[in-house]
């Protein structure tokens, strides 16, 4: 995991020269083999202990995901998707396997799959 601390300088927390603490910034690449071969690769980032977001590598583009509830796996969304999409992203991991698809129109309830049966390589 690469360790990455950022600090903003002369930021104050309520108390005059009391100086904001560094923030640490976490994150893990994961690079998955999806079924039809095709490959992404994920950026896993945390602030602290907490995980935040990813950022998916794919088809040549990035694309930045929060993470949204789940109520089993690793859940990440956007409202944001490739060209040609009429809604965002959906990444959801769960026990190893992870799926991307597209919300359909303006529902996100309704996706639409991408891809499927992406596994990344043990490690």
């Amino acid at each position: 995991m690469k360790r990455v601390i950022l600090t903003v300088a002369g930021l104050m927390l309520g108390v005059a020269g009391a100086a904001t603490p560094p923030v640490q910034v976490n994150y893990r690449v994961f690079k998955y083999a999806c079924a039809g071969g095709q490959n992404l690769s994920v950026y896993y980032v945390q602030f602290g202990t907490d995980p935040m977001f990813a950022v998916l590598e794919w088809n040549g583009q990035k694309y930045g995901l929060a993470q949204a509830i789940s109520a089993s796996g690793a859940r990440y969304a956007s409202l944001n998707g490739p060209a040609g999409a009429r809604g965002g992203l959906q990444w959801w991991e769960h026990q190893g396997t992870a799926e991307l698809s597209t919300f359909v129109g303006n529902s996100t309830t309704t996706t639409k799959t991408l891809l499927t049966g992406c596994k990344a390589p043990a490690r």
